[in-house]
């Protein structure tokens, strides 16, 4: 008895179901028998319409069955995959040469003037093994110092590098060439302090007024001789110069930075495109006591550039070497393909653009019903727009690449170059799906996503609050006493990689523990944390995938469209559907340029159709220049003459599919 009705119910919900899915596809108002009833001029612009928009809404592999015309954005596609993929390789080379460059530059200068560093600093450890590089007594600081200035002097002697002072000129032109030692720039000194501090039987007076002091250390050759015998000349040599780091000056000083600037030669005989470069290193030594704790944090950093003043160039192996013709190729191949591919998905944008006027004008002054903003929409084709974003940052990449190949670059316009590169790259590839959703076997990812999104979008914005309740609640507790959470960007990192069930045991160990309140805590959030993100939010979140996979996969059956919401719009376009034999003259004859709407008339103002003209006219002129003759896959409504069009009249009689088209 149980069974039964168990199975009698199923039964119900499978019909109604089935019923439900049958009055979603049944029209919501019969176009054809409104287009019965108008006369004959507008019945005929009517199906017009009706036949462009069956074209329009067919994918490439119908267009071809129909016409025979090449998918030449498909064929765009693939090449720019390819290319494109093979510039990013090359120039990923260039920027891996580049960026080792500037850290390896990085690294010398802190072995060369920060004394004491090791080559366990330069590793990045996590956790770090050591702490921060930093001086915490007065002879610490003098040693430095002393280390620092007896460096830059000995820079050229002691290196294994090409390294030589940034001076206007060398000694005959000759950058390894000796120089005077008053031709050594001097090193320039930047103090960051507060005005005066005093002390009146245990009051502190503070008179914050900021001043900025600049000095220039004009060293003698006698005054460096000293200070490299003795850490301790170097106090009264730069008090000498009003440089003092008395006990104090401890309240007073927040930053003390130390600038200079070398030159130096880049070339890597690995590279066979490279040649020699000159570089500018702006090398900045800073003494941070802005906490005035005791512990006087010192780091260094470099800001390298290149300069023109020096040539490079190589004696062995005169002329264009493979590489370099390689990369000059593809860098000009891949900005025509991207040029081409740009004007045609401009050109396709523009026409659908007015193809969706015309549409809109027949339905409200003709059918006297507007078509909603949903179907509005689906003229404007989301892919082509992605397209022509990732042609526009592929070009500004490739045009940024061929200047930084003529040496007129920095390192901002590399990381830019690399930004523009690489982003298109990405949209290249995403493009792509679009083709492999003509194919039913590999459209379901699509689809489940399309599906999915807007439930997706209603549940990430509730876990969001929440998470930004953890993330803030997280920093400002747990942050003073965990290396984790010290910002609020490491502090979503932090949880983020939680969330993914990364570095949890670090998580729970980097809480420092000399807070007992905070020490629990931490744990007792961390837990929460993780039990109500992995185990609830990120399950729901799949779980929405898989209930619209499911729904995807059941209604796969009774087609794709089915699963799409239906409009008025492609109630009209199915209510004469187009002949299942795509491939047949007929069809063909049907669906022939001339026997479609004219999206010019009526719009000889409009900037997109004036923009569309200029598009096809340089397209005529390559067509001119190839053999005279053009496509009939190129024949665009646009351009035919009413002259041909009387002509097909005379020859085909009165057969509507044959006339001139109308002006709607």
């Amino acid at each position: 008895m149980s069974r039964r009705s168990t199975t009698d119910r199923s039964d119900f919900n499978d019909n109604a179901s089935n019923a439900s899915s049958n009055a979603s596809r049944r029209p919501t108002i019969n176009f054809q028998e409104i287009m019965e009833d108008l006369p004959h001029h507008e019945r005929e612009t009517g199906e017009r319409l009706r036949r462009h928009l069956q074209f329009f809404f067919m994918n490439p592999m119908e267009k071809w069955k129909v016409r025979h015309q090449l998918p030449y954005k498909l064929v765009l596609q693939v090449l720019k995959i390819v290319f494109v993929t093979m510039q990013l390789i090359l120039f990923a080379e260039m920027r891996m040469s580049h960026v080792d460059f500037l850290e390896d530059t990085t690294t010398v200068m802190r072995h060369r003037f920060l004394k004491e560093w090791n080559d366990d600093r330069d590793a990045l450890q996590y956790p770090p093994a050591e702490g921060r590089y930093s001086v915490y007594d007065d002879q610490g600081l003098s040693e430095h110092l002393s280390f620092l200035i007896n460096s830059y002097y000995s820079i050229r002697n002691d290196s294994f590098a090409s390294f030589s002072y940034d001076v206007v000129s060398h000694p005959s032109g000759n950058l390894g060439a000796q120089i005077s030692f008053e031709s050594i720039p001097p090193i320039e000194v930047l103090i960051d302090r507060i005005s005066n501090v005093t002390v009146n039987n245990n009051t502190y007076n503070f008179d914050i007024r900021e001043v900025k002091d600049t000095k220039r250390l004009n060293l003698t050759e006698t005054e460096v001789f000293q200070i490299g015998q003795s850490d301790d000349a170097v106090r009264d040599i730069l008090a000498t110069r009003g440089i003092t780091f008395l006990p104090e000056d401890a309240l007073k000083i927040s930053t003390v930075q130390f600038k200079f600037r070398l030159r130096t030669i880049h070339y890597s005989p690995t590279a066979g495109d490279q040649k020699p470069e000159c570089y500018k290193i702006s090398v900045s030594i800073k003494f941070d006591n802005s906490r005035h704790t005791g512990q006087v944090h010192v780091t260094l950093s470099t800001v390298v550039s290149y300069v023109n003043v020096c040539n490079g160039r190589i004696i062995k192996g005169v002329g264009w070497s493979f590489d370099t013709l390689l990369i000059g190729g593809t860098d000009i191949f891949v900005l025509i393909l991207c040029i081409l591919s740009l004007i045609l998905c401009c050109r396709a944008l523009i026409k659908a653009h007015l193809l969706q006027i015309k549409t809109s004008d027949y339905f409200e002054n003709v059918l006297k019903n507007k078509i909603t903003v949903t179907d509005q929409l689906d003229f404007l084709n989301l892919w082509y727009v992605m397209i022509v974003v990732n042609d526009a940052l592929i070009i500004i990449g490739t045009v940024a690449k061929i200047s930084i190949e003529f040496q007129d670059f920095d390192n901002s316009l590399f990381t830019l170059t690399s930004i523009f590169l690489g982003m298109g790259a990405l949209l290249v590839y995403v493009g792509v799906l679009r083709y492999f959703g003509f194919f039913s076997q590999y459209n379901i990812l699509m689809l489940t996503l399309k599906r999915s999104a807007p439930n997706i979008m209603r549940f990430m914005t509730c876990a969001i609050v929440l998470y930004a309740g953890f993330l803030i609640a997280g920093w400002v507790i747990i942050g003073p006493y965990s290396m984790k959470f010290r910002t609020l960007a490491e502090s979503s990192e932090a949880l983020f990689s939680l969330l993914n069930g990364d570095d949890m045991f670090a998580t729970f160990y980097t809480i420092n523990d000399s807070n007992t309140v905070i020490k629990v805590f931490g744990t007792v959030y961390i837990y929460l944390f993780v039990s109500l993100f992995i185990y609830v939010v990120l399950s729901l979140f799949i779980a929405i995938i898989m209930d619209a996979y499911e729904v995807v996969k059941d209604r796969y059956s009774d087609g794709l469209r089915a699963i799409e919401k239906r409009g008025c719009l492609r109630d009209f376009v199915e209510s004469n559907p187009p002949p299942s034999e795509l491939g047949s003259p007929t069809t063909r004859s049907a669906y022939a340029p001339s026997n479609l709407l004219n999206l010019a008339a009526g719009n000889d103002s409009s900037r997109a159709l004036r923009a569309l003209h200029a598009i096809d006219n340089a397209r005529d002129w390559l067509s001119s220049l190839r053999d005279g003759t053009r496509f009939q896959s190129f024949s665009n409504p646009l351009n035919d003459s009413n002259e041909d069009v009387l002509a097909d009249q005379n020859a085909n009689g009165n057969d509507p599919h044959n006339s001139r088209p109308s002006n709607v």
